[in-house]
């Protein structure tokens, strides 16, 4: 591929996803928000957690992708096991599966969390009187980042070693959502 065809080829690239982010946030922020003015702290904190471990989970499911070779699923296509036929058309666009999944589904949820805890804040703020706003904030904001951090950090591990088991579930799963294209 030539460098002008790559590099269209990247801000079209760039563009899609820039579309897709601004729309699935969104989306996510407008319904967390109504849901976080209507839930008690205990509910709205369950909430993020839900967001953080999804922000987890597809960062993991990226990295499983981006790690994973194809030849496995080769020989289990040659066996006509159904999923390595997705996994592989998955595997050939890695690149895409992996930004997809661990920089737009799991930056959005990171960002949306954050926003979340901004709220959740502002709940416990008007209830505890006797504690200063800036430890509230700080606490709330410190407990989603750690979660995450840590999520991540324990998921890059297991995507890495289990890269292949991600691969086949995820293909798995994604084969009742594609109906199989006949050739």
């Amino acid at each position: 591929m030539g460098k002008k065809k790559l590099k269209k080829k990247l801000k079209f690239w760039a563009l899609k996803v820039f579309i897709v982010s601004l729309i699935l946030t969104a989306g996510i922020s407008v319904i967390t928000e109504l849901l976080m003015d209507k839930l008690s702290i205990v509910a709205a904190a369950f909430i993020i957690l839900i967001i953080v471990l999804i922000g987890v989970s597809f960062d993991i499911i990226g990295i499983a992708f981006a790690t994973c070779e194809t030849k496995p699923f080769v020989s289990m296509a040659s066996r006509k096991i159904k999923r390595a036929k997705s996994a592989i058309k998955l595997l050939q666009n890695a690149d895409v599966v992996s930004n997809i999944c661990g920089d737009v589904v799991g930056d959005i949820c990171g960002i949306v969390s954050g926003a979340a805890g901004a709220a959740i804040a502002i709940k416990i703020v008007a209830q505890a009187q006797n504690t200063p706003n800036i430890v509230i904030t700080i606490a709330v904001s410190s407990a989603i980042a750690a979660l995450t951090v840590a999520g991540k950090a324990a998921g890059k591990t297991l995507a890495i070693n289990k890269n292949k088991q991600i691969v086949s579930f995820v293909s798995y799963v994604l084969m009742f959502f594609f109906k199989d294209e006949k050739s």
